[in-house]
């Protein structure tokens, strides 16, 4: 009798065991996975970036790989217009290319570069006149992001490794 107990109890607790894994199952999965997809949309919303550890970095250019093409001429950007600004703000800016010189794209592509100064000048003007005269300094390096990404997307390359502002005054 005591065996047919024991082997009762030991039945029933694997049922419960079975139910209660299956609750977890249904009920808390999903509820992960609706978080993890939240989660990715409020770092997407706010500009946070997801890095898999799969070797996401930019690849690294040796500086004797390096040449550096300066624009001919300072550039005078008029800036967006504060809430509070009665007149106009302006920039100048002293921007570099650094262009790689192992790249497949370099032959071909380096004399245009100089071919097309004006779209360069087109593309550094236009992202820093979406800034005001304020948000200017603070965020340099994200209008260098977009201006090196702009440049990339423009010669359909990505020989241009890098921009530099050498001088950029504002007033």
């Amino acid at each position: 009798m005591k065996k047919n107990m024991l082997t009762i109890l030991i039945l029933a607790l694997s049922i419960l065991n079975l139910v209660l894994g299956a609750v977890i199952v249904f009920t808390v999965v999903p509820t992960t996975i609706r978080t993890n997809k939240l989660i990715s949309k409020v770092a997407t919303a706010i500009d946070l970036e997801l890095q898999d550890t799969e070797g996401a970095e930019e690849p690294v250019v040796d500086i004797a790989d390096l040449e550096v093409y300066q624009i001919p001429e300072d550039l005078t950007i008029t800036l967006k217009k504060g809430e509070s600004d009665a007149s106009n703000h302006y920039a100048v800016v002293s921007v570099s290319l650094s262009i790689n010189t192992k790249s497949d794209d370099y032959k071909e592509l380096q004399p245009s570069v100089e071919l097309n100064v004006n779209v360069i000048k087109e593309i550094i003007n236009d992202e820093f006149s979406k800034y005001t005269v304020n948000d200017v300094t603070e965020n340099k390096e994200v209008i260098k992001k977009e201006i090196l990404k702009r440049i990339q997307e423009y010669f359909n390359s990505d020989f241009i490794t890098s921009i530099s502002v050498g001088k950029l005054l504002v007033q």
